[in-house]
């Protein structure tokens, strides 16, 4: 794998990783990339990545609090 392709890969969150930090199942965050209200990436190997952007989007429009270190930035809360 290059190093192009590593950067590219970490800029993509995982089901398991969302599921995680929304408090939910991974069955639930399949079921909102299924209904369109997140946006993913489907491999070739079939598993689901999530671009940043589009995941800071998804929690923004549900109003789940985001932090900082998810997302490179601060939130408005941690902004001031």
């Amino acid at each position: 794998m290059t190093t192009y392709h590593k950067v590219k890969m970490q800029k993509r969150i995982k089901i398991k990783d969302i599921a995680s930090y929304c408090m939910v199942s991974k069955t639930t965050v399949r079921r909102w990339i299924e209904n369109g209200k997140l946006r993913a990436i489907r491999l070739p190997s079939g598993h689901y990545r999530i671009n940043r952007v589009d995941y800071r989007r998804f929690l923004e429009s549900c109003e789940i609090p985001l932090t900082g270190s998810s997302f490179g930035s601060k939130s408005k809360e941690e902004r001031g």
